[in-house]
């Protein structure tokens, strides 16, 4: 009897093995074949978090832990700093990149919008506690892949790897694991617009002067000989007599809908030097808008122009492959995967500022 029951265990004892041999399969191989101990292996989505994606969508979204599992995610390590300058810390976090839940979730705005594409929408995310932070829509969709804005569910700080400098490190001020989805933001400078315990992203457009930008008229061929600034009720033509010139030799240009259409260099005005002449009380607080003659639309956050270095290639151009251009300036982000940012004619800059808890 006591034979069996051994002999019982055993095969018990070998049936967990196998079954945590094969769940857990990469892992063991990389011990096994190489004989490294893994730093960076997979964190699972706590149970209990949940995230709601409504505004201006074809319908509400709800994700569970469950269905938030099934988007790829992403490990990255940050090196964080306050808005004061102040180093918090190293950390390495996992996380799913909101460009992959936004990929897959079809905008719908109101009928009668004054421009149908979503590139004039604004991302805002919500705490459990209320605190927002609002990003555009482009700077999610557009930009490439390196340094994503990401849902973060793990947070690990990073020690140095001497024992003794790691008892008692005193630079992580965070060192406790995440409550919730953390938003991170890789791109930029300083942690001002990471948010914890994110419940829910809202997809919406900002409030515009509507009665006086031009109507969207797709198709229409339009010049746009001078740009008119607006900035709450005032409004001017805009200077660029102080602003500072750049030069892209190398722009590759893709299209989200048509794909690649052609290497060109381009001239023309630094984006940055350009806000700051002719917004001098502009902040990276504030939100731009731009509109072309034909009425097209495109949304830009300041924290993505000032605060990152995306931001210090963005221009205004009015020479491409060393000819002026016909249709008047064009804005360009040349460091954006798409280039649906980019238009001809650009007729307006509006600056749309601070709102709370941006």
């Amino acid at each position: 009897m006591v034979k069996k029951i051994i002999a019982g265990c055993m095969v018990l004892l070998a049936g967990i093995i196998i079954y945590y041999y094969r769940h857990n399969k990469s892992y063991y191989d990389v011990m096994i074949m190489t004989g490294a101990t893994p730093l960076a292996i997979i964190e699972t989505i706590p149970s209990d978090i949940f995230l709601t994606v409504n505004g201006y969508v074809k319908k509400n979204y709800q994700f569970s832990s469950s269905a938030l599992r099934a988007f790829s995610t992403t490990r990255i390590r940050t090196k964080e700093f306050s808005d004061e300058g102040c180093f918090i810390g190293s950390y390495a976090y996992q996380g799913i990149p909101v460009f992959h839940i936004l990929e897959g979730i079809s905008p719908q705005k109101p009928a009668g919008a004054s421009f149908d594409q979503p590139l004039d929408l604004m991302v805002i995310f919500t705490s459990a506690s209320g605190e927002q932070r609002i990003f555009s829509y482009n700077e999610i969709i557009m930009t490439d892949d390196r340094y994503p804005i990401t849902l973060a569910f793990h947070r690990k700080p990073l020690l140095p790897t001497s024992d003794k400098a790691s008892e008692s490190y005193p630079y992580n001020l965070y060192p406790e694991p995440l409550d919730g989805l953390r938003l991170i933001c890789p791109r930029e400078s300083t942690t001002g617009r990471y948010l914890d315990n994110v419940i829910r992203i809202t997809l919406i457009t900002p409030e515009m002067p509507d009665h006086i930008l031009p109507e969207r008229k797709k198709g229409t061929d339009c010049i746009s000989p001078q740009i008119i600034c607006m900035d709450n009720k005032t409004v001017w033509p805009a200077s660029f007599d102080t602003v500072d010139r750049q030069i892209e030799n190398k722009w590759v240009r893709i299209g989200h809908g048509h794909g690649y259409e052609d290497t060109v260099s381009a001239e023309g005005y630094q984006l940055r030097s350009f806000l700051k002449t002719n917004f001098p009380h502009c902040t990276d607080q504030d939100l731009f808008m731009f509109i072309a003659c034909d009425g097209y639309r495109c949304l830009f956050s300041g924290r993505e122009i000032f605060g990152t270095s995306d931001g210090s290639r963005m221009m205004i151009i009015d020479e491409l492959n060393g000819e002026k251009a016909k249709e008047g300036y064009k804005l360009a982000s040349p460091e954006d995967y798409y280039i649906d940012r980019a238009m001809w004619g650009v007729a307006y800059i509006v600056r749309l500022q601070k709102t709370k808890n941006n």
